[in-house]
């Protein structure tokens, strides 16, 4: 009985392996590269070359002629608003709502541009009592926020890495 179930079991796995299924591994679209990112000294942006940095890329700030570079990165606007996101009692704020916006254009070394919007929200409980707990939790939103815009963009460049393949 026990061999039966696991023949039943194997087979399909054996199967669907040998037609060369996978799970998607992680992108490697920005790791070990060099990147050019141009925009304002904002933190955001500052928190943005850190995480790249932290992937092994290489950072420059200064568009140069040279052609050594992979990617160039034009942050056009890259912000987080604050919002009122619920009310208690006595019209008290229970939640704030924090808006993400990155918009963005990818130049790639053959001079591709990809031009894209990233959009994010998140809620935070709101505690008047205990603000810095609060904002040390608004800092690893803001963190969440930024990874989850280079993941973003290392999709956009694998899609458009796979449709130049076709």
């Amino acid at each position: 009985m026990k061999k039966s179930i696991f023949f039943c079991l194997f087979i399909p796995l054996i199967l669907i392996y040998s037609c060369g299924y996978s799970l998607k591994n992680s992108s490697n679209a920005l790791t070990q590269k060099n990147i050019i990112v141009l925009g304002d000294n904002s933190n955001l942006n500052i928190e943005l070359i850190t995480q790249l940095k932290a992937k092994g890329n290489k950072i420059s700030r200064i568009e140069n002629m040279s052609k050594d570079h992979d990617l160039i990165i034009k942050i056009k606007q890259h912000q987080i608003n604050k919002f009122s996101g619920a009310t208690g009692s006595g019209a008290r704020t229970t939640q704030a709502r924090l808006d993400y916006k990155n918009s963005y254009e990818i130049v790639t070394k053959d001079n591709i541009i990809i031009e894209n919007t990233f959009n994010s929200t998140n809620y935070l409980n709101f505690n008047q009592s205990d603000l810095l707990a609060m904002e040390k939790e608004e800092m690893v939103i803001v963190k969440n926020f930024i990874k989850d815009g280079i993941k973003n963009i290392e999709f956009l460049l694998s899609l458009n890495r796979n449709e130049n393949q076709l």
